[in-house]
């Protein structure tokens, strides 16, 4: 009789207990982590990109015509090549009223192209550059005239900013100093760099803003010294010989 009470009472015990096993088996299973998928968001499309200018800045070596190297606004060393992209104006949106043009579209900007090798180093420049002095037929160009920086995220931008890097990538050290952006990337075996460099400043901007890319052919590394050579090294010609009233400097 003994054993049949015992027997009876573990299995009322095992009874009573089992629900509680299973809660803390439920319990255990809702806390374990769910699978998640995350998605980068895109980057913007160039087309997609509000730019302070009219038309687009984006660099397009295979439509953009080949120019003298001589009549570029941008040039270095030998080059291999030089371009020009349409010109750029600025609407001056926001400018105070006493704005010595009444006409907006008084603004006249140049965007060319230098290709060239400096040592070991292969670089690609563009420059968007505004005469500070240019005076037209009706008169001096708006006070919003300036090529702009800041309108936009470089680490979005570097990547797609000439054929050097869209060919691109391993993308990293984003650095800020100064006047100077810049953004590493590999193109092959080359270490390279890409960067802005923001020129004086001229009313509501700058007098130029130059892009460039620069690729090591030697397997070294490429830093702060190479960005200073190669600014060093470009001619950014701010006089603008279209239209132009006053003559060039002497």
């Amino acid at each position: 009789m003994p054993l049949k009470i015992r027997l009876v009472g573990t299995l009322i015990v095992a009874l009573a207990t089992a629900p509680m096993v299973n809660l803390a088996v439920a319990a255990d299973q809702s806390l374990s982590l769910p699978e998640v998928s995350v998605t980068a968001p895109p980057i913007t499309p160039a087309w997609k990109k509000w730019n302070p200018y009219g038309g687009s800045v984006r660099v397009e070596e295979d439509k953009w015509p080949d120019i003298p190297c001589s009549a570029s606004r941008i040039a270095a060393g030998t080059p291999t090549g030089c371009k020009t992209g349409p010109q750029v104006s600025y609407a001056g949106v926001g400018l105070p009223m006493n704005d010595r043009a009444p006409d907006l579209s008084n603004c006249k900007m140049a965007h060319d192209l230098v290709m060239t090798n400096l040592g070991v180093l292969a670089v690609e420049a563009d420059v968007i550059v505004v005469d500070p002095y240019f005076l037209s037929a009706i008169g001096p160009q708006h006070k919003g005239c300036a090529a702009q920086a800041g309108y936009s995220d470089l680490r979005e931008d570097f990547p797609d900013m000439n054929q050097m890097t869209r060919n691109g990538g391993g993308w990293r050290d984003f650095i800020e100093k100064d006047d100077v952006t810049s953004m590493a990337f590999t193109l092959g075996r080359d270490n390279c760099l890409a960067f802005e460099k923001r020129g004086p400043p001229w009313k509501f901007g700058r007098v130029y803003v130059i892009h460039a890319s620069v690729c090591r052919k030697d397997g070294g590394a490429v830093g702060p010294a190479e960005i200073n050579y190669i600014v060093a090294a470009l001619l950014v010609r701010t006089y603008e010989p279209r239209g132009n009233l006053r003559p060039p400097p002497q």
